[in-house]
């Protein structure tokens, strides 16, 4: 009769919303609702700031790009301008009156011109303003001392001339023009050297555009903010003084800036390139960057509140089924077991189900503290366990390896006993975890993490770092000793067959500690070790 009773209690309870459910429900909603907003700004904050550095960074490569090819380009043309006009050419440029020097120099202008494919044209004028350049005859009224080249020349002296682009009047194709003085033997001027050459690549590099931001575009000004070459043949010759007057001062070789250009905001990156006078800019519309930035992050947020929420839900849902039940249940078997009893601690306790059990078990505690003190030690001692090693591999975690460098660290300061460290990652773990999945994946870590460990000393300490990085700690080990058991090491992994036939290999940093280092410093350079020799193909040492 009173087991069906109790079913009948039961029943009825369950059926009502108790307060300790409402409770739950809104504690659970509450801090779901504190970690969306917490988590939705921070990452909406960390995409952003990351959107703006990749289209940065974008920018600054290639702007580089164009800068080293300009760089490249320009370098022979102008070696070929301060050879020709030194007396290493062979050349005295002071005896130009005379016919056997005009041949020697004509030659030398068609060798540079064969040898250099860029070169135009290659000319000279003298003092008295006659030119020299081949399949050319200059009018009988030209005077080459009034050339814009060769007042360029004149005014940079004794350095060669500033880089002066200009669209050809026949082909119309962009050149530029470099030149130097001709000195004789007093070092008076007698003359300059000029070469024009074609810019028909440096404008094709200039154009490229970026799949990824379509509005992204490359040009070249002057120090004075006038626009020397650009993809579009209707800006040169004109000022942009939008971006020249954010440009910082001339000490910066090159930076990134953000600017408005009429209705629309710009980021832009730029370069100086003193040895011609440019200035290679490339820039971007802002809001071609913030396109996909804002939609990563709506995508990104949408799916956190979505699984929030979900959360929520089911921790309500599972507290209600395996929390609030059994305690009820728990209530009235306490209760049985303290029937007969009359007196009750004087403690008044919350009017829900978790006073009406502090009831009944105050009763007990005195019969059982004892008890509970050993289950305590018990579970305190689990616990430790539990907080210093990793729960896939069961080998030490990250916190335990911390604990342990920090002893060696304070043992090499008193004792300086030496001691090394070795950091390794397994190569190309996603597409494990891709390609057989996670589990299989988890399979190799712990196969990887008993080959190791059987494969190091019983002094040597292993433990993960983190994902798929290890952390292995010799003591009074030097770094030789190191590199042999990092090379036992790899053989044993190179060795030993992993489920399904995965072929896995590692790449590896090691370290002895001197006193050079501190802890963060060596593990900071075993990182870096470890990811050099990623980048140089993986599955080997760097020490």
């Amino acid at each position: 009769m009173f087991e069906a009773n109790n079913r009948a209690y039961l029943t009825f309870y369950m059926k009502q919303f108790s307060k300790l459910h409402r409770q739950i429900f809104a504690i659970t909603t509450t801090l779901a609702l504190i970690t969306i907003v917490i988590i939705s700004i921070s990452i909406a904050s960390l995409l952003y700031t990351q959107g703006i550095d990749n289209a940065e960074s974008v920018l600054r490569n290639k702007n580089r790009s164009v800068t080293t090819l300009i760089d490249g380009y320009v370098a022979p043309l102008r070696k070929a301008v301060e050879y020709t006009g030194s007396p290493a050419s062979g050349v005295d440029h002071s005896r130009f009156r005379e016919q056997e020097t005009k041949e020697k120099i004509l030659s030398l202008f068609e060798v540079l011109q064969n040898t250099i494919p860029n070169i135009h044209y290659i000319f000279s004028g003298y003092e008295d303003g006659s030119l020299l350049i081949n399949n050319y005859t200059a009018p009988a009224d030209f005077n080459s001392t009034v050339r814009p080249w060769y007042l360029a020349a004149i005014k940079s002296n004794p350095l060669i001339s500033e880089g002066v682009p200009y669209q050809d009047i026949n082909s119309k194709k962009w050149l530029v023009s470099f030149g130097t003085t001709l000195l004789d033997a007093d070092n008076k001027i007698v003359g300059v050297i000029s070469i024009d050459a074609g810019m028909d690549s440096i404008v094709k590099a200039l154009a490229i555009r970026d799949e990824k931001y379509p509005t992204i575009y490359n040009f070249v000004m002057d120090t004075e903010g006038k626009i020397l070459i650009h993809p579009d043949e209707t800006l040169p010759d004109t000022l942009h003084q939008q971006i020249f007057s954010h440009l910082p001062e001339k000490v910066n070789a090159s930076g990134s800036l953000a600017y408005n250009d009429g209705d629309q905001k710009k980021l832009a990156h730029f370069d100086r390139i003193d040895e011609l006078g440019w200035i290679v800019v490339t820039e971007v519309n802002l809001a071609d960057i913030r396109q996909p930035i804002v939609k990563t992050i709506t995508s990104t947020l949408l799916m956190i509140v979505i699984g929030s929420l979900f959360t929520t839900w089911l921790m309500s849902h599972i507290l209600s089924r395996h929390l609030i039940l059994p305690l009820k249940r728990l209530q009235q078997r306490v209760q049985e077991i303290t029937e007969g009893k009359d007196e009750l601690g004087k403690y008044v306790f919350p009017n829900n189900e978790i006073g009406k059990i502090s009831e009944a078990i105050e009763k007990l505690t005195e019969k059982a503290l004892i008890q509970k003190n050993i289950e305590l030690k018990d579970k305190n001692t689990l616990l430790s366990t539990i907080s210093h090693t990793d729960q896939l591999t069961s080998i030490a975690n990250r916190r335990k390896m911390m604990e342990v460098l920090h002893t060696e660290v304070s043992s090499y300061e008193q004792n300086q006993l030496p001691f090394s460290v070795l950091m390794f990652d397994v190569d190309h773990f996603k597409h494990v975890n891709d390609t057989f999945g996670h589990d299989a994946g988890d399979q190799v870590l712990i196969r990887l993490a008993q080959v190791v460990k059987a494969t190091i000393r019983n002094t040597d300490t292993l433990g993960r770092w983190g994902g798929e990085e290890f952390v292995i700690v010799c003591p009074n080990t030097d770094k030789t000793m190191a590199l042999n058991i990092a090379e036992k090491v790899f053989s044993a992994i190179h060795l030993h067959d992993f489920p399904l036939q995965i072929s896995i290999t590692i790449s590896l940093g090691l370290s002895e500690f001197t006193n050079n280092h501190s802890l963060e410093s060596i593990l900071v350079g075993i990182d870096q070790k470890m990811y050099r020799a990623k980048q140089l193909g993986r599955n080997q040492i760097q020490t």
